[in-house]
């Protein structure tokens, strides 16, 4: 019982040597890629803010949230872009704000990390794992995750239909932490 005490004491500890940051918004990039028809649809979020504690030596102790607003979404096209915003796909006007966050128990293999997480958008959160790759000095960091839009209700109606949109959207970062 005493070394379970002990252990559960020096995690703790390890947990709070993590090196706090923030996301340099001018200098990030926050992407997705969905499909349309079998065609590539990048897109990018515009307003985006973060936090992450950081440590390639401490994968346990490393921990994200990342806060989107959807509405700020921009595919270069407008009409599209407005179409997303509705009901049918991220309903900007009642869900204005996505969430990502991991709690740690990061996987790190070198300068790459898996980290489990959950997104939540348009009200509902599921898991969504996110795999990283840090700078050598940990300040860049930039990564992929994949979710089903339709687990979150993202395409309605017509839209729901993979055949016409593709389930599963890719989402890409390039983060500068300061």
């Amino acid at each position: 019982m005493l070394a379970l005490i002990a252990l559960i004491a020096l995690t703790s500890i390890r947990l709070a040597d993590a090196a706090e940051f923030s996301f340099d918004a001018s200098n990030s990039q926050l992407g997705f890629t969905g499909d349309y028809g079998g065609e590539a649809v990048p897109g990018i979020f515009k307003q985006f803010s973060g936090k992450a504690s950081f440590d390639l030596a401490q994968p346990l102790a490393t921990r994200f949230v990342t806060e989107i607003e959807v509405g700020s979404l921009d595919t270069d096209y407008p009409d599209r872009d407005d179409t997303l915003r509705g009901p049918d796909f991220f309903d900007s006007e009642q869900f204005p704000n996505a969430r990502w966050a991991s709690a740690g128990d990061c996987d790190a293999t070198g300068t790459r990390l898996s980290c489990p997480g959950s997104l939540t958008l348009k009200g509902q959160t599921h898991p969504v794992p996110l795999d990283i790759s840090a700078s050598a000095d940990g300040h860049i960091i930039e990564g992929k995750a994949r979710f089903s839009r339709t687990q979150f209700g993202i395409g309605s109606g017509d839209w729901a239909d993979p055949e016409t949109i593709a389930d599963e959207v890719e989402v890409q970062f390039k983060l500068q932490l300061r």
